[in-house]
């Protein structure tokens, strides 16, 4: 009889050890747990005064409103967490919760995201839209988790990009030829300004300034608005408006983290990351114009707006030629093909 009973009082033991258990996991669902608030670092590399930071704010300040301030996300400028490469490294480590990087900087995890830096692959802004925010995006955002480690919680905008230098006019491919290029580390962005017969020097953006400043580089490559509030223009002279390629911006998180929230606050990050990016797209596209007039007034440049884009063109080909088989020739066709 006593052995009965103490087979029983070890079986109540266990079942009330197990439940407990239990119950903790269920409690401890999004990290610090639903009653608790939880805290998200969110890096980029540009400064305050860009749209990036703009944008980023914006979706911290949704994410506190549709999460009832359960949710805070602490937004961190200028690499302040890391250079773009180091950013998307954290975030897959998950020493990063979110990030922002060019969807190049996420290329070691995941190439096929390289397929945006095909130059001339993009129309126009419309066409972007339609491309990323339609099956093509969808598709990639899905191989990217899968493959690469990261979850794409929306697509942003970096915006097409124009060529710059302190040397010499840009009227046309030839005036590229053997100046020194800075560009990010970006394969098909390298092989798209090697092509057009310039130098490539690849180095981190914070670097670029200072790099100008003092000859180590010629030139540069990039968006209007990261010209502008990286004041560019007092370290360059002259700027072509050739839009060789476009980058987008991607917003990402650990998936260890994003899959520790209730799924009602995963669908309360969700919802923000592509309303913010919807904010920050259009802050881009809305300041453009402005930025290229203050660049050209106050900042000095002088801008070939109106460049022979078939003649740019036909000078990267090789590039298409390179990395057809590596992106897909069906993939590359159906996105040039979306209206």
């Amino acid at each position: 009889m006593r052995n009965y009973i103490k087979v029983l009082i070890v079986l109540i033991a266990v079942c009330l050890t197990i439940g407990l258990a239990g119950c903790g996991k269920s409690q401890s669902g999004a990290s610090a747990g639903q009653s608790g608030e939880i805290t998200l670092k969110l890096g980029h590399n540009q400064p305050t005064e860009s749209q990036f930071h703009a944008g980023a704010e914006k979706f911290a300040e949704l994410v506190s409103e549709k999460t009832e301030g359960k949710v805070k996300v602490d937004v961190y400028h200028s690499s302040q967490l890391g250079e773009e490469g180091e950013l998307a490294e954290g975030t897959k480590l998950g020493t990063v919760d979110i990030s922002l990087v060019a969807s190049g900087s996420v290329t070691k995890y995941y190439p096929r995201f390289s397929i945006f830096d095909l130059p001339f692959l993009f129309r126009d802004a419309n066409h972007v839209d339609n491309v990323l925010q339609g099956e093509v995006g969808e598709l990639l955002a899905e191989e990217a988790e899968e493959q690469g480690g990261f979850k794409v919680m929306s697509y942003w905008e970096s915006g097409f990009r124009h060529f710059l230098n302190s040397k010499q006019p840009l009227k046309s491919p030839e005036d590229l030829k053997g100046l020194k290029i800075r560009t990010p580390e970006w394969p098909v962005l390298i092989s798209t300004t090697e092509a057009l017969g310039a130098n490539s020097v690849p180095m981190p953006f914070s670097e670029l300034y200072m790099a100008a400043q003092h000859g180590v580089v010629d030139g540069q490559e990039g968006p209007v608005f990261a010209i502008k509030s990286s004041k560019m223009y007092e370290v360059q002279d002259y700027m072509v408006m050739d839009g060789h390629t476009y980058t987008s911006m991607l917003l990402i998180m650990n998936p260890a983290k994003f899959d520790g929230l209730s799924e009602k606050y995963q669908k309360a990050v969700m919802e923000a990351a592509k309303e913010a990016g919807d904010y920050e797209r259009q802050l881009i596209r809305d300041n453009e114009k402005k930025e290229i007039e203050y660049l050209e007034t106050e900042g000095g440049l002088t801008i070939e707006k109106n460049p022979d884009k078939e003649e740019w063109r036909k000078a990267v080909q090789s590039v298409y030629e390179k990395y057809s088989d590596e992106f897909g020739e069906d993939l590359i066709q159906q996105i040039i093909d979306t209206k």
